[in-house]
């Protein structure tokens, strides 16, 4: 099978008049004189020999199909086959514009339901007529094709009002996360380098903490929250420096466009774009220090939002729940551009809450929802609800959701479908997984035969965990790609001479886009993108997600993943959310694990407010205590023990899209004097005790057996 010639495997998934190849073969069939007949009938209706043939062939490929898992394959290779015939399309056509396949719709079904937002709906022909008056402000404020508009604004219509109104003038949209402050605000401004700010009024406090280096980097400053709104609701509330900053014409002025005309522009003014043009800056997480804007350009954003539609199988009259923020990639380019592509309704909630997921998937019809990080922990951790199997949901669709997780989830809420990708904004690829079998839970991708032969670009490297360096072959100077079960780092190939291989990079940051190619990996002069990403893979082609590289670390000579262990201590009765690291010890080689643990309300209960204090149920903790003690004992090898653990009494601090941040937990460690929370270290008995200043003076003076 790996010899298949990769065209002919193209023609064949591409063919329009082929069957359904998505669909596991579970019935094949048989044409004979135009008439299909079912395989259990063939065998009367064909002489002995013939039977026999047919069984013989069906059996080879019901064994074929069982050991490579053809019928995956093909699913996700006809998503990208799609996703490509889309691509080349719109270049013959000069209708490269992402924008394009909005308005698409917007003519195909205008009185049809585009969104719905806190009970209110609107339609295609909505969300056309007010983008158009909004651009309409932007042109009057002297913007045009190629410049750079910066939005930071919550979900909402309006940041998907803005967002169209700057695509259809072949403006680049610049999506600045409305959770940063201070110098990683003006970070991400100064990359962006755009002209304007355009801000919800609720994140005006950040603003003006920054207001004059905003300033100085040349920004006009406009809020998109209407003037009375803003007069009425919010200025009763703000502080006497905030009114009179309100009322300092130098701060902020309004965005003013609902009164504007509705007029469309025409598509010609798109004409000139190219697949390889940017449609939108959207910035990294920013887990491991400031964020990088990566440049979704409309090839990319096509290719994304193509292949997603038809992989999640949604089409007109499904109902697609978003809580993801938008300013991320995932939220906007994948969860709500499939919508342009598919003619869907995007459900999008302001943020998301536990409390009222479930109820919005019911009131609202919704078939599918995205998902990422912990996302689907917090659903998992909540009470038991009456309402957890009353929804319509056929497929959830997103990437991180934890193997600890995984099954649990998918059997207490009834998702008969989960689909798991890893991706990245700037990556060159993806890896994918559609999951319906247990065999398939846990895995960020699956790669058989066929879709190995059409994109070889994926490689999984050995590196040294402790400096980062990729390790190479001493005779032949190349990369030592792993083996079976072996973790290494994923590298994906960047080759710009065709469309899904393309590494486009960082705006504004060459160095940095450079610093993520490695040449001469496997053959001289070819180039690779490092993902910075540890993955492993089995026999069997599934792909999972080992850690994060630098995360990683090396105790008592062995390597330990940080996920991993996560994963394994997240099975506790008990844990909310887990996060594993490792801390340097004074006089050890190496770094010891340290894991931060969030319990659940039943154990400790959060402040509930300024000066409040947590509520600590102590027969609950201790028995918690003693129960992860005997779990990690037996579950986990010695080395691989955390050998500090940290009871939080809130939530860790998370990105936007729920990535736990180990910057600052990795810089406190465990010391006494940053953390005032509960501690606990593992002891020469196999279990863990209360940690305070006698046991660190201990560590100190080197007597502790850790």
């Amino acid at each position: 099978m790996e010899a298949l010639h990769a065209q002919q495997v193209v023609d064949l998934i591409v063919d329009e008049g082929s069957s359904d190849l998505s669909q596991p073969a579970t019935q094949p069939a048989i044409q004979e004189t135009g008439r299909t007949m079912e395989w259990r009938e063939a065998a009367w209706i064909y002489e002995p020999p013939i039977a026999a043939g047919i069984a013989a062939t069906l059996a080879v490929g019901y064994y074929i199909n069982g050991k490579y898992q053809l019928s995956k394959d093909f699913e996700i290779v006809r998503g990208a086959a799609k996703a490509r015939r889309r691509f080349e399309q719109s270049i013959r056509d000069q209708d490269c514009s992402l924008y394009n396949r909005f308005e698409d719709q917007a003519h195909t079904r205008p009185n049809a339901v585009a969104l719905s937002f806190e009970g209110t709906s609107y339609t295609w022909r909505d969300l056309e007529m007010a983008s158009n008056r909004m651009a309409h402000w932007f042109v009057a404020k002297g913007v045009k094709a190629g410049d750079r508009v910066a939005m930071m604004l919550h979900n909402s219509p309006v940041f998907m009002i803005t967002w169209l109104s700057l695509l259809k003038l072949a403006v680049v949209p610049v999506f600045i996360n409305n959770q940063i402050t201070g110098p990683v605000l003006l970070h991400s401004l100064k990359v962006a380098d755009a002209k304007l700010l355009v801000f919800d009024y609720e994140l005006a406090p950040a603003i003006q903490e920054s207001l004059h280096a905003i300033k100085d980097l040349g920004y006009d400053l406009y809020t998109v929250t209407p003037k009375q709104q803003v007069l009425g609701q919010y200025y009763n509330q703000l502080s006497e420096d905030a009114r009179q900053a309100i009322e300092t014409p130098s701060f902020f002025d309004y965005v003013e466009w609902q009164h504007l005309s509705a007029e469309g522009f025409p598509r010609s003014i798109r004409m000139h774009i190219d697949m390889k043009d940017p449609a939108a800056l959207i910035y990294t997480s920013g887990t491991t220090g400031f964020p990088k804007a990566a440049v979704m350009d409309h090839g990319r954003c096509t290719m994304a939002s193509t292949s997603w539609g038809h992989l999640c199988q949604i089409k007109p009259g499904d109902n697609v729940y978003i809580t993801l923020p938008l300013y991320h990639s995932a939220g906007s380019i994948i969860g709500v551009g499939q919508s342009f592509m598919t003619g869907s309704t995007v459900v999008l909630a302001r943020k998301f809450s536990v409390t009222n997921f479930w109820k919005d998937c019911i009131a609202y019809d919704v078939t599918h929802f995205q998902y990422i990080g912990e996302l689907c922990r917090y659903l998992l951790n909540a009470p038991e609800s009456p309402l957890d199997k009353k929804h319509k949901v056929k497929m959830a669709f997103g990437n991180g959701m934890r193997p600890d997780v995984w099954g649990k989830f998918q059997e207490r809420f009834n998702i008969p479908t989960v689909f798991e990708y890893y991706t990245m904004s700037e990556g060159t690829g993806a890896l994918l997984n559609i999951a319906r079998s247990k065999r398939d839970q846990g895995a960020v991708g699956f790669r058989g035969p066929i879709v190995r032969a059409l994109q070889p670009g994926f490689k999984l490297v050995k590196v040294d965990f402790d400096t980062e360096e990729l390790i190479r072959d001493k005779n032949t100077g190349f990369c030592i790609e792993c083996g079976p079960n072996e973790i290494g780092e994923l590298l994906t190939m960047a080759d710009n001479k065709t469309h899904h291989t393309r590494y486009v990079g960082y705006f504004n940051q060459p160095k940095m886009s450079q610093a993520k190619l490695v040449q001469n990996v496997l053959v001289k002069d070819d180039v690779y993108m490092r993902t910075g990403d540890l993955l492993y893979k089995t026999t069997d082609q599934y792909w999972y997600f080992a850690d994060r590289a630098g995360d990683t670390y090396r105790w008592k000579g062995e390597n330990v993943s940080t996920a991993e262990i996560a994963d394994s201590m997240g099975r506790v009765e008990g844990v909310a959310s887990c996060t594993v690291y490792g801390v340097s010890v004074p006089g050890q080689d190496g770094r010891a694990g340290m894991a931060a643990l969030v319990l659940k309300d039943s154990i400790i209960q959060p402040p509930t407010g300024t000066g409040a204090i947590a509520l600590v149920n102590e027969a609950a903790l201790a028995d918690f205590v003693s129960r992860l003690s005997g779990y990690v004992g037996k579950s986990l090898p010695s080395y691989a023990v955390p050998r500090f653990i940290r009871i939080c009494e809130q939530e860790l601090e998370t990105t936007g899209t729920f990535k736990n941040k180990k910057v600052e937990l990795k810089k406190e460690g465990f010391d006494l004097q940053k953390i005032k929370e509960r501690m606990y270290w593992w002891t020469p008995q196999g279990r863990y005790l209360p940690f305070g200043e006698p046991e660190n003076q201990e560590i100190l003076a080197g007597r502790a057996r850790l």
